[in-house]
């Protein structure tokens, strides 16, 4: 199952002072910049799991799914490099647990994603979403960055305020 996520709503590029270790893929690569993302979504493949759900990818990388969404219709994710948004499709691939996804799966998966016809969303989207994310921002930390997303998640999941709360008290 490869599926199109409905929308790029929102888009903003980010930077972190002090990287951290994404595990959100096999490698782990380390974080430094990339982008914040809000992705309108099938919210059924979204619906929470206890076993490998679909995978999110943004062109040659995972996302982490930072909310469930699954009420909402709604994903903030967090692009862990600054790829070209308006060249990189995004979709829900093949469900697996994203930390045993490496650069392999992720081939694998672009191939899958090509043959259902899914494409990126073109610069007009890309530039409206960006619009919508506003300037580039810069984050001490990956604690300062998730207690961020709790603006976010209320804005656009405000179904999981729980967790935007908990986001709010990292660190505190």
């Amino acid at each position: 199952m490869t599926r199109s996520v409905a929308a790029l709503i929102y888009a903003r590029p980010f930077t972190l002072e002090e990287g951290y270790e994404f595990s959100w893929r096999a490698e782990h690569p380390t974080v430094v910049e990339g982008y914040i993302l809000v992705l309108k979504v099938d919210r059924d493949l979204v619906y929470p799991r206890q076993v490998a759900e679909p995978v999110l990818y943004v062109g040659d990388q995972t996302a982490e799914r930072v909310n469930i969404g699954y009420k909402s219709g709604h994903v903030i994710a967090i692009v862990p490099e600054k790829v070209d948004l308006s060249k990189a499709a995004i979709w829900l691939g093949t469900p697996e647990l994203p930390e045993r996804v490496d650069a392999e799966t992720i081939s694998a998966e672009q191939a899958k994603a090509a043959a259902a016809g899914i494409e990126a969303f073109g610069s007009k989207a890309v530039d409206a979403s960006l619009r919508a994310g506003g300037e580039a921002v810069s984050f001490a930390d990956h604690n300062e960055m998730l207690r961020h997303l709790a603006t976010l998640i209320t804005r656009y999941a405000p179904d999981e305020k729980v967790l935007a709360d908990s986001f709010l008290m990292i660190g505190q």
